[in-house]
């Protein structure tokens, strides 16, 4: 018997992003950065939020197989995404991953923040991630953008903000950004994946720009070091190299990436310690200022 395959609707990918990341933050807790109370909160209140909106029809025609599979058990048991995340196929996997890039965005922004600046921030394919709100939400931050190349992602993505804080980041464009960040009015940028999907040219163009024009950033790359099993838009170590002689900064930002990646190898491997064959595939890799 041929198994059919599922197919993923312009939804899916981001909203199990979320669903899975609350049941995630709970499973892996001594494996992340710590977070408050108040934040835990927000991403329960955003996920019943984010269910109520989806399953509308006018948003619901924007899930394929699995969007529909998520929606659908959620709603007929609040537990499913947290078996998910116990058992389900690749998910405790990912969902790990969710769970340690949510952690370490908000410890970024939350030190640049504390640290009395005037931050002005963004995040760059923002997908449903409650990162922006919960930010501007728990520091009253005026400065909050996000970019995400979805309308109808958007279009959820406000709605949601507005019923969990009544308030949402601006949704801008990467154009938009760009010159604002030239201007000095945008000087601070969070990218968790989202350049992984964006063929690698434009990753380095964006990449040297961000170096060049953004005080503080914290974005993720993938890499492989074996150029024959490397994605096509992950980086490999001739691809990494060359990105290295095109940019400045190169000692301390390579200082910063290995500090970062190596966290985020201990964390992982100590959640997973079975789960050791992802180091020889693609990883992530942060790169933050």
């Amino acid at each position: 018997m041929v198994r059919k395959k599922s197919n993923f609707g312009l939804m899916d990918i981001p909203l199990s992003c979320s669903m899975f990341l609350e049941p995630a933050l709970n499973k892996y807790v001594r494996n992340i950065e710590p977070l408050s109370r108040e934040t835990k909160k927000f991403v329960h209140e955003w996920n019943l939020a984010l269910v109520d909106i989806l399953k509308t029809s006018k948003y619901s025609v924007h899930l394929g197989d699995v969007g529909r599979k998520i929606l659908s058990r959620t709603i007929s048991s609040e537990t499913f995404p947290a078996k998910c995340v116990d058992t389900a196929k690749n998910v405790p996997l990912h969902s790990l991953h969710y769970a340690i890039r949510f952690s370490e965005s908000m410890n970024f922004l939350a030190t640049k923040i504390k640290s009395g600046s005037d931050v002005k921030f963004v995040d760059l394919g923002c997908g449903f991630s409650p990162l922006a709100p919960i930010v501007q939400s728990e520091y009253n931050i005026s400065n909050a953008y996000c970019i995400d190349d979805k309308p109808e992602i958007i279009d959820v993505y406000c709605r949601v903000s507005e019923m969990v804080s009544g308030k949402t980041p601006t949704s801008i464009s990467w154009d938009d950004a760009k010159s604002m960040a030239s201007s000095d009015t945008l000087d601070t940028i969070v990218a968790m994946g989202v350049l992984p999907y964006i063929n690698l040219d434009e990753q380095v163009s964006m990449l040297k720009f961000i170096n060049s024009n953004f005080p503080n950033f914290m974005v993720e790359i993938k890499y492989n070091n074996n150029s024959e099993t490397a994605g096509e838009n992950v980086f490999d170590l001739k691809r990494l190299q060359k990105l290295r002689l095109a940019v400045e900064n190169t000692k301390t930002l390579e200082t910063t990436m290995i500090q970062n990646s190596l966290r985020y190898l201990h964390k992982f491997m100590c959640a997973m310690p079975d789960k050791r064959y992802f180091l020889a595939n693609d990883r992530s890799l942060f790169l933050s200022r």
